[in-house]
This record gives C-alpha cells, sequence and structure tokens, in this order.
C-alpha cells in the first residue's frame, strides 16, 4: 500500500511570543486534503498557520515542510503600490512559475476590470479576492488560509469554496483556519481544534 507523504508536520512544537506561550507542545501532520483548524478567537489558530508556513521561530520542537508553500492571512499580503496584475505576476516569477493564466484567473475572482488599478484604490473586497486568486496562479503543494472568507461577498464565498474543492482533488494540502463555514467539514479529512495553546487533531 502506498504511503501518503505529509506535506507538513510539527513535532512538540512550542512557542513563546513576548514572554507568554502561544503554542504548547503541539504535534499534527498535514496530509493532501482539506484540514479545518477550528477554535475561539485569541486560541492559536493564527500562529499554528504561521509556524506551518515558517513564518514564527519555534522555542522548542520540529517543524517539517515540504517545498511550496502559500500563506495568505488575514491581511492580503499585497504590494500596496503595484496592481493586482503586477503583484501576482511578482509572485508567480519569484517562484519561477508562468504568468500567462493570471488574467483569467482574476477576472474568475471578479477583478478582472480591476487588475490594473493599484491595490492601495482597491476595496478590501477586491483585495482580498485578488489574494486569493494566488491560489490558482501559484500551483504549490501546500495552501495555507487565515479565515480566508473575510470581506467577501457571496460571490466570492461561492468561488472560494470551489477553489478549495479544485485544490483538495489535484491532491494538495489545503489548511483553513476558521470559526464559521461549517459546510466546508464535508470536504475535510481532518479537523485540528486549537484551544488555549493546546491542538488535538480529529
Amino acid at each position: 500500500m502506498r504511503t501518503v507523504q505529509s506535506a507538513a508536520s510539527l513535532h512538540d512544537a512550542t512557542v513563546v511570543l513576548d514572554d507568554r506561550v502561544i503554542l504548547r507542545a503541539v504535534s499534527v501532520a498535514i496530509d493532501p486534503g482539506l484540514t479545518l483548524v477550528r477554535g475561539p478567537n485569541g486560541s492559536g489558530k493564527t500562529t499554528l498557520l504561521r509556524v506551518l508556513a515558517g513564518l514564527v521561530p519555534l522555542a522548542r520542537g520540529d517543524r517539517r515542510v515540504a517545498d511550496g508553500v502559500l500563506y495568505i492571512g488575514h491581511r492580503p499580503m499585497l504590494l500596496r503600490g503595484l496592481t493586482a496584475r503586477e503583484n501576482l505576476e511578482f509572485f508567480v516569477r519569484f517562484r519561477g512559475g508562468d504568468t500567462r493564466g493570471i488574467d483569467g484567473a482574476l477576472r474568475a475572482w471578479g477583478v478582472g476590470e480591476d487588475m490594473d488599478r493599484p491595490v492601495e484604490r482597491l476595496s478590501a473586497g477586491e483585495r482580498r479576492r485578488a489574494a486569493l486568486a494566488r491560489v490558482e496562479t501559484e500551483r504549490v503543494p501546500l495552501l495555507l488560509l487565515d479565515e480566508p472568507f473575510a470581506d467577501l461577498d457571496d460571490a466570492g464565498v461561492t468561488r472560494l469554496r470551489q477553489a478549495i474543492t479544485r485544490a483538495r482533488d489535484d491532491g494538495r494540502a489545503i489548511v483553513v483556519a476558521t470559526h464559521a463555514h461549517r459546510e466546508l467539514d464535508e470536504l475535510a479529512r481532518a479537523q485540528i481544534a486549537v484551544d488555549n495553546g493546546a491542538a488535538t487533531a480529529s
């Protein structure tokens, strides 16, 4: 039987920020498919995703992540002086990818008419959709999405669900931190409950 290779894993991972323990002895494995991270506000969901992305140092423990990670956090993390198109071109070229699908992805996410406006002149929803278009233009094996439904209208929410489903069906590993959207449960292969710095996988 073929063994599924985890896209990322943490073993006994502890995070301390400003002398406060944010995550305590967390051990999880992220396999291909959708993993949901749930928990109350301030429980450590964002820190868990940032640890997997390599953006937060570990005070103790080990982190292993496969090559190719895309993290989209609460902020769109776009360069505000560039246009939506220029942002996606920059990120794709940085990864050595093909930029030919960028215009189509931005149109599909509803940013087609505004793809050549500076990001700082886009609405919060437009910036969110432009950032989420990276899910389709950067074909990395591990996607980390932190409350990705924020600032989206109904069409954007539908588009995001479709993008998550396609990424799952393509064999990518997707981690979504959200306290809502229970309709994702039927798509998920695993869930991680985070509370008071502890994480329990199921």
